[in-house]
């Protein structure tokens, strides 16, 4: 049982790293949180749109979809969108603090934590179910979070308007943009597509130490209730609610790995400058991503050690 808790010990003890260079970094006055914010927006703009279009330029769809799990996995984020769309405004008036806390709960950190948990608990390179699932998972929850956010900034905007805003994202563009390449096989030069990969590959990198630049304990402090309420939400009623229906509904096996990732997994990086980058508490979002990336280790060791001790997974 203990490959689960080191394989996810292993994703987390590199993230802790780098946030804890990007704290260094700012008390030693290296970088500033202000001079900060400026990077933030390029990694919204650039990094993360090219990470993304990586993601899904390099998924094999030649193997065919799990049209079973997508399904599920479709409804199930749905509801949770749904779900994170009404409930964190009851929270708290601030509409920055409530947009940061539903796009904490709605999205997850699924492709690091998908390769390195289903590779350690079924081999290396056996990561075929987390890869068809991303199809589904990656391009949704980017799409959940942009809306999400864009209601905080806007108010409630029209459906209209909040469309074309959602369409304007960068993570948007470049989802769609690798779905286009994609779909209609358009070669991606050499030197290009070297680019992308070295940008792409750089991201969560440069995220987690901008995370660390940015975290401040004096505002997890002050921001507690809303700190421990997303963390909830996100590390044990999403799971709680959508794991037993997953084992319900008859999944097992790598279909069942690929669910507990997309309900156990904390949010993700991403989370941290995207929410900077379109007004709300970067803050707050920084707090939730540390926060819920620590505990994982423990969750998904937790969840690991149950579904394997009932013969589940």
């Amino acid at each position: 049982m203990g490959e689960s808790f080191f394989a996810a010990l292993r994703v987390v003890c590199p993230m802790v790293i780098l946030m804890i260079v990007g704290w260094l970094c700012r008390t030693q006055g290296i970088i500033g949180r202000q001079e900060m914010k400026a990077y933030d927006r390029v990694i919204f703009k650039i990094f993360m749109p090219l990470l993304l279009f990586k993601n899904i330029y390099d998924m094999d769809f030649s193997q065919g979809l799990a049209y079973k799990e997508m399904i599920f996995a479709a409804v199930c984020l749905l509801v949770n969108f749904a779900f994170c769309m009404k409930f964190p405004p009851m929270l708290t008036n601030d509409p920055r603090k409530s947009s940061v806390i539903g796009q904490a709960v709605v999205r997850c950190n699924y492709v690091i934590f998908g390769v390195v948990v289903s590779e350690a608990l079924y081999g290396e390179g056996n990561i075929g179910m987390v890869v068809m699932m991303g199809v589904l998972v990656v391009p949704a929850i980017n799409i959940f979070s942009a809306i999400i956010l864009e209601e905080g900034r806007a108010g409630h905007a029209s459906p209209g308007k909040l469309l074309v805003a959602v369409l304007k994202n960068p993570m948007i563009i470049g989802a769609i943009s690798a779905f286009i390449f994609k779909g209609f096989s358009i070669p991606i030069p050499a030197p290009a597509w070297s680019a992308v990969r070295s940008i792409a590959n750089s991201t969560t990198t440069v995220s987690f130490i901008s995370l660390g630049v940015g975290l401040d304990m004096a505002d997890a402090i002050a921001d507690k209730r809303l700190l421990i309420w997303g963390v909830i939400l996100r590390m044990i009623a999403v799971p709680v609610v959508f794991m037993p229906l997953a084992v319900l509904a008859g999944f097992r096996g790598q279909s069942l790995c690929a669910m507990m990732v997309i309900f156990a997994a904390p949010s993700a990086v991403a989370s941290y400058p995207m929410a900077v980058a379109m007004g709300a508490d970067g803050q707050l979002a920084g707090q939730l991503v540390c926060a819920t990336t620590i505990l994982s280790v423990i969750t998904i060791f937790l969840w690991t050690f149950a579904l394997k001790s009932f013969g589940l997974m």
